[in-house]
């Protein structure tokens, strides 16, 4: 008696745990009709990620005038693009024009527009920002993107 209970709840309890984690990740998601076996499906990039599940932070912004405390909070802290890639760090803000001049690694300041950037208390995180437009953005603003050694 003992042992076909015990097979039972087994095999009920394995027939449980079986559906449940499908229903539960990024490979088995009906409402987008994605059904993919999860040894052989594509791993899921971080923008992906972070478009179904990230935090409000990488949510696309209005235009907004930046208060003077966090525009000074911001000075000092690294700067952190779309895809999560570390871009530089601010070097000083200019208060009166809402400019925060971001020290890339090439060498190269630019003067980025603060209601791009998002404060927060041990970064700065430019959503909608990459290394490429960085690059451009110095290409643009200096003749160059990398500094010149002299």
């Amino acid at each position: 008696m003992k042992k076909a209970t015990l097979t039972t709840l087994l095999l009920l309890s394995a027939a449980v745990l079986a559906t449940q984690p499908a229903s539960a990740n990024w490979f088995f998601r009906p409402g987008p009709g994605i059904s993919l076996n999860v040894g052989s499906a594509p791993n899921p990039t971080p923008a992906d990620l972070r478009a179904l599940y990230g935090p409000v932070r990488y949510g696309v912004y209005p235009a907004t005038r930046t208060s003077l405390e966090v525009l000074r909070d911001m000075e000092g802290k690294a700067v952190y693009g779309e895809a999560g890639e570390e871009l530089g760090y601010i070097l000083a803000v200019d208060q009166n024009a809402r400019l925060a001049n971001v020290q890339l690694d090439t060498g190269i300041a630019i003067a980025v527009e603060a209601h791009l950037l998002i404060n927060e208390t041990d970064r700065v995180i430019a959503p909608t920002l990459s290394r490429a437009d960085t690059l451009a953005m110095a290409q643009a603003q200096t003749g160059r993107t990398t500094a010149l050694i002299g």
